[in-house]
Protein backbone atom coordinates (compact mmCIF):
# COMPACT_ATOMS: atom_id res chain seq x y z
CA UNK A 1 0.00 0.00 0.00
CA UNK A 2 2.78 2.49 0.82
CA UNK A 3 4.00 1.79 -2.77
CA UNK A 4 1.44 2.16 -4.12
CA UNK A 5 0.79 5.68 -2.49
CA UNK A 6 4.49 6.52 -3.09
CA UNK A 7 3.62 5.51 -7.00
CA UNK A 8 0.82 7.58 -7.36
CA UNK A 9 2.93 10.58 -5.69
CA UNK A 10 5.70 10.40 -8.11
CA UNK A 11 3.00 10.17 -11.03
CA UNK A 12 1.38 13.29 -9.71
CA UNK A 13 4.89 15.22 -8.92
CA UNK A 14 5.88 14.29 -12.82
CA UNK A 15 2.69 15.78 -14.47
CA UNK A 16 2.93 18.60 -12.17
CA UNK A 17 6.32 19.08 -14.29
CA UNK A 18 4.93 18.66 -17.41
CA UNK A 19 2.53 20.88 -17.34
CA UNK A 20 4.84 23.27 -16.30
CA UNK A 21 7.14 22.88 -18.98
CA UNK A 22 3.97 22.57 -21.63
CA UNK A 23 3.04 26.62 -20.26
CA UNK A 24 6.36 27.72 -20.60
CA UNK A 25 6.40 25.93 -24.12
CA UNK A 26 3.20 27.62 -25.45
CA UNK A 27 4.43 30.65 -24.13
CA UNK A 28 7.32 31.08 -25.41
CA UNK A 29 5.94 29.84 -28.94
CA UNK A 30 3.35 32.72 -28.93
CA UNK A 31 6.20 34.94 -29.29
CA UNK A 32 7.90 33.81 -32.06
CA UNK A 33 10.26 36.20 -32.43
CA UNK A 34 11.40 36.53 -28.94
CA UNK A 35 11.96 32.84 -29.43
CA UNK A 36 14.19 33.08 -32.59
CA UNK A 37 15.79 36.06 -30.57
CA UNK A 38 17.11 33.78 -27.55
CA UNK A 39 18.00 30.91 -30.19
CA UNK A 40 20.66 33.71 -31.75
CA UNK A 41 21.62 35.64 -28.43
CA UNK A 42 24.18 33.05 -27.72
CA UNK A 43 26.01 33.16 -30.44
CA UNK A 44 25.89 36.98 -30.29
CA UNK A 45 27.67 36.96 -27.19
CA UNK A 46 30.27 34.79 -27.91
CA UNK A 47 31.46 35.74 -31.25
CA UNK A 48 33.43 38.68 -29.74
CA UNK A 49 35.12 36.70 -27.47
CA UNK A 50 36.37 34.82 -30.02
CA UNK A 51 36.84 37.71 -32.34
CA UNK A 52 38.70 39.36 -29.63
CA UNK A 53 41.06 36.40 -29.06
CA UNK A 54 41.55 35.66 -32.73
CA UNK A 55 43.01 39.12 -33.01
CA UNK A 56 45.31 38.91 -30.05
CA UNK A 57 47.17 35.81 -30.76
CA UNK A 58 47.08 36.59 -34.64
CA UNK A 59 45.01 33.84 -35.80
CA UNK A 60 42.47 30.99 -34.22
CA UNK A 61 45.82 28.63 -33.15
CA UNK A 62 47.74 29.56 -30.28
CA UNK A 63 51.06 27.72 -29.23
CA UNK A 64 50.59 29.21 -25.28
CA UNK A 65 47.35 27.51 -25.22
CA UNK A 66 48.39 23.89 -26.86
CA UNK A 67 51.16 23.99 -23.85
CA UNK A 68 48.29 24.78 -21.20
CA UNK A 69 45.48 22.49 -22.65
CA UNK A 70 46.77 20.50 -25.73
CA UNK A 71 44.51 22.34 -27.82
CA UNK A 72 45.72 24.88 -30.31
CA UNK A 73 42.23 25.80 -31.72
CA UNK A 74 41.63 28.71 -29.68
CA UNK A 75 38.10 29.42 -31.12
CA UNK A 76 36.92 25.60 -31.07
CA UNK A 77 38.04 25.94 -27.09
CA UNK A 78 36.10 29.14 -26.32
CA UNK A 79 32.99 28.03 -28.36
CA UNK A 80 32.89 24.86 -26.88
CA UNK A 81 33.27 26.29 -23.68
CA UNK A 82 30.18 28.92 -23.83
CA UNK A 83 28.13 26.66 -25.93
CA UNK A 84 28.06 23.76 -23.04
CA UNK A 85 27.70 26.48 -20.38
CA UNK A 86 24.63 27.62 -21.41
CA UNK A 87 23.04 24.90 -19.18
CA UNK A 88 23.95 27.09 -16.48
CA UNK A 89 21.14 29.66 -17.44
CA UNK A 90 19.15 26.48 -16.91
CA UNK A 91 19.67 26.82 -12.77
CA UNK A 92 20.03 30.64 -12.15
CA UNK A 93 17.67 32.64 -14.66
CA UNK A 94 14.74 29.20 -15.62
CA UNK A 95 15.00 27.63 -12.43
CA UNK A 96 15.82 30.23 -10.28
CA UNK A 97 12.70 32.61 -11.14
CA UNK A 98 9.91 29.90 -11.84
CA UNK A 99 7.81 31.10 -9.14
CA UNK A 100 8.53 34.83 -9.59
CA UNK A 101 7.32 34.28 -13.58
CA UNK A 102 4.28 32.59 -11.59
CA UNK A 103 3.73 35.96 -9.70
CA UNK A 104 4.36 38.25 -13.14
CA UNK A 105 1.65 35.42 -14.89
CA UNK A 106 -0.59 36.22 -11.74
CA UNK A 107 -1.12 32.44 -11.29
CA UNK A 108 1.31 32.27 -7.95
CA UNK A 109 -2.01 31.57 -6.00
CA UNK A 110 -2.85 28.46 -7.62
CA UNK A 111 0.06 27.09 -7.62
CA UNK A 112 0.08 27.48 -4.03
CA UNK A 113 -3.01 25.29 -3.46
CA UNK A 114 -1.98 22.58 -5.58
CA UNK A 115 -1.67 19.29 -4.03
CA UNK A 116 2.15 19.30 -4.58
CA UNK A 117 5.66 20.96 -2.87
CA UNK A 118 6.49 23.97 -4.90
CA UNK A 119 9.66 22.83 -5.47
CA UNK A 120 7.91 20.74 -8.05
CA UNK A 121 6.95 23.10 -9.98
CA UNK A 122 10.83 24.67 -9.83
CA UNK A 123 12.18 21.14 -11.36
CA UNK A 124 8.92 21.54 -14.04
CA UNK A 125 10.73 25.13 -15.41
CA UNK A 126 14.34 22.92 -15.10
CA UNK A 127 12.32 20.41 -17.39
CA UNK A 128 11.63 23.11 -19.81
CA UNK A 129 14.70 24.96 -19.36
CA UNK A 130 17.23 22.12 -20.07
CA UNK A 131 15.07 21.03 -23.25
CA UNK A 132 15.42 24.88 -24.81
CA UNK A 133 18.97 24.63 -23.51
CA UNK A 134 19.53 21.28 -25.78
CA UNK A 135 17.68 22.43 -28.78
CA UNK A 136 19.77 26.09 -28.58
CA UNK A 137 22.91 24.03 -28.68
CA UNK A 138 22.04 21.59 -31.32
CA UNK A 139 21.50 24.77 -33.31
CA UNK A 140 24.86 26.89 -32.09
CA UNK A 141 26.58 23.74 -33.31
CA UNK A 142 25.33 23.55 -36.60
CA UNK A 143 26.00 27.62 -37.15
CA UNK A 144 29.57 27.27 -35.75
CA UNK A 145 30.24 24.40 -37.78
CA UNK A 146 29.32 26.57 -41.01
CA UNK A 147 30.99 29.58 -40.03
CA UNK A 148 34.08 28.11 -38.31
CA UNK A 149 34.56 24.45 -39.43
CA UNK A 150 34.59 23.06 -36.04
CA UNK A 151 35.33 19.29 -36.30
CA UNK A 152 34.56 17.47 -32.82
CA UNK A 153 34.94 13.94 -32.46
CA UNK A 154 31.18 12.38 -32.33
CA UNK A 155 32.63 8.82 -30.77
CA UNK A 156 33.13 11.41 -27.83
CA UNK A 157 29.14 11.59 -27.77
CA UNK A 158 28.15 9.30 -24.73
CA UNK A 159 30.75 10.35 -22.62
CA UNK A 160 29.82 13.68 -23.15
CA UNK A 161 26.02 13.59 -22.08
CA UNK A 162 27.26 11.75 -18.86
CA UNK A 163 29.24 14.47 -18.33
CA UNK A 164 26.12 17.36 -19.18
CA UNK A 165 23.99 15.17 -17.18
CA UNK A 166 25.92 15.01 -14.06
CA UNK A 167 26.53 18.82 -14.12
CA UNK A 168 22.47 19.21 -14.56
CA UNK A 169 22.51 17.59 -11.79
CA UNK A 170 24.06 19.72 -9.20
CA UNK A 171 23.03 22.98 -10.72
CA UNK A 172 19.54 21.27 -10.17
CA UNK A 173 20.24 22.37 -6.44
CA UNK A 174 21.94 25.58 -7.63
CA UNK A 175 18.36 26.42 -9.23
CA UNK A 176 16.46 25.72 -5.80
CA UNK A 177 18.80 27.96 -3.83
CA UNK A 178 18.56 30.18 -5.86
CA UNK A 179 14.54 30.22 -6.17
CA UNK A 180 14.74 30.38 -2.48
CA UNK A 181 16.64 33.14 -2.47
CA UNK A 182 14.49 34.78 -4.86
CA UNK A 183 11.31 34.83 -2.42
CA UNK A 184 13.78 36.76 -0.16
CA UNK A 185 15.40 39.26 -2.30
CA UNK A 186 11.90 39.79 -4.87
CA UNK A 187 14.76 41.06 -7.11
CA UNK A 188 15.81 38.01 -8.22
CA UNK A 189 17.65 38.82 -11.47
CA UNK A 190 20.50 40.31 -8.94
CA UNK A 191 21.32 37.05 -7.14
CA UNK A 192 21.11 35.20 -10.67
CA UNK A 193 23.48 38.05 -11.98
CA UNK A 194 25.96 38.15 -9.06
CA UNK A 195 26.25 33.91 -9.22
CA UNK A 196 25.94 33.63 -12.76
CA UNK A 197 29.07 36.06 -13.07
CA UNK A 198 30.99 34.28 -10.55
CA UNK A 199 30.70 30.97 -11.88
CA UNK A 200 31.12 31.79 -15.54
CA UNK A 201 34.49 33.83 -13.65
CA UNK A 202 35.92 30.74 -11.92
CA UNK A 203 34.87 28.24 -14.55
CA UNK A 204 37.28 27.40 -17.28
CA UNK A 205 35.30 28.59 -20.25
CA UNK A 206 37.56 30.88 -22.83
CA UNK A 207 41.14 30.10 -20.50
CA UNK A 208 42.43 27.38 -19.16
CA UNK A 209 42.36 27.02 -15.28
CA UNK A 210 46.03 27.74 -15.00
CA UNK A 211 45.69 31.22 -16.01
CA UNK A 212 43.42 32.25 -12.39
CA UNK A 213 45.15 33.12 -9.58
CA UNK A 214 45.68 30.31 -7.10
CA UNK A 215 42.42 31.14 -4.54
CA UNK A 216 40.24 31.40 -7.63
CA UNK A 217 41.83 27.65 -9.22
CA UNK A 218 40.70 26.75 -5.45
CA UNK A 219 36.91 27.62 -5.78
CA UNK A 220 37.12 26.35 -9.68
CA UNK A 221 37.82 23.10 -8.27
CA UNK A 222 34.54 23.14 -6.13
CA UNK A 223 32.31 24.15 -9.24
CA UNK A 224 30.67 21.14 -11.04
CA UNK A 225 30.90 22.97 -14.29
CA UNK A 226 34.68 22.69 -14.03
CA UNK A 227 34.82 19.01 -14.08
CA UNK A 228 31.83 18.91 -17.01
CA UNK A 229 33.41 21.69 -19.14
CA UNK A 230 36.83 20.29 -19.16
CA UNK A 231 35.37 16.86 -19.79
CA UNK A 232 33.23 17.70 -22.54
CA UNK A 233 36.14 19.55 -23.81
CA UNK A 234 38.19 16.57 -23.59
CA UNK A 235 36.25 13.97 -25.78
CA UNK A 236 35.36 16.66 -28.24
CA UNK A 237 38.84 18.28 -29.19
CA UNK A 238 41.08 16.24 -27.14
CA UNK A 239 42.07 18.57 -24.07
CA UNK A 240 43.92 17.12 -20.98
CA UNK A 241 42.00 16.99 -18.35
CA UNK A 242 43.94 17.72 -15.14
CA UNK A 243 41.81 15.38 -13.00
CA UNK A 244 41.25 11.83 -14.07
CA UNK A 245 37.92 10.69 -15.56
CA UNK A 246 36.72 8.54 -12.45
CA UNK A 247 37.63 10.91 -10.30
CA UNK A 248 36.04 13.85 -12.38
CA UNK A 249 33.10 11.69 -12.38
CA UNK A 250 33.13 11.07 -8.64
CA UNK A 251 33.23 14.53 -7.57
CA UNK A 252 30.49 15.81 -9.91
CA UNK A 253 28.25 13.66 -7.89
CA UNK A 254 29.01 14.47 -4.69
CA UNK A 255 29.12 17.99 -5.95
CA UNK A 256 25.87 17.29 -6.70
CA UNK A 257 24.21 15.40 -3.84
CA UNK A 258 25.60 18.34 -1.62
CA UNK A 259 23.94 21.38 -4.21
CA UNK A 260 20.57 18.92 -4.28
CA UNK A 261 20.15 18.74 -0.37
CA UNK A 262 21.54 22.07 0.42
CA UNK A 263 19.19 23.13 -2.39
CA UNK A 264 15.99 21.55 -1.25
CA UNK A 265 16.49 22.89 2.44
CA UNK A 266 17.25 26.41 1.60
CA UNK A 267 13.84 26.07 -0.45
CA UNK A 268 11.90 24.99 2.03
CA UNK A 269 12.99 27.05 4.97
CA UNK A 270 12.78 30.05 2.44
CA UNK A 271 9.22 28.65 1.43
CA UNK A 272 8.01 28.19 5.43
CA UNK A 273 9.50 31.87 6.10
CA UNK A 274 7.69 33.81 3.47
CA UNK A 275 4.25 32.19 3.98
CA UNK A 276 4.83 32.61 7.87
CA UNK A 277 5.64 36.55 7.45
CA UNK A 278 3.08 36.76 4.80
CA UNK A 279 5.60 38.67 2.02
CA UNK A 280 5.19 35.70 -0.48
CA UNK A 281 3.12 38.09 -2.75
CA UNK A 282 5.34 41.05 -2.27
CA UNK A 283 7.02 42.52 -5.27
Amino acid sequence: MDLLLSTDRIVRYLRAMNAENMKEWKIELTYRVDFVRGMLEPLIFVFPYVLFAMALVGGRTSSVLEGLTGVSDGVTYTIIGYIFMGFLNTAVWGMGFALRKEQWYGTLESIFVAPVPRWVYVLGMALHSTVHQGIILFFQIAVVYVLFGVILHVQGVLPVLVFIGLMLFSLVGLGLMVSGLALIFKEGWIVSEVLYSLITIVTPIAYPLAVLPPLLQKISLTMPTTYAITGIRHFLIDETMGVGLWDSYSRLILIGVCWIVSGLLMFQVVDKKVRREGTLAEY
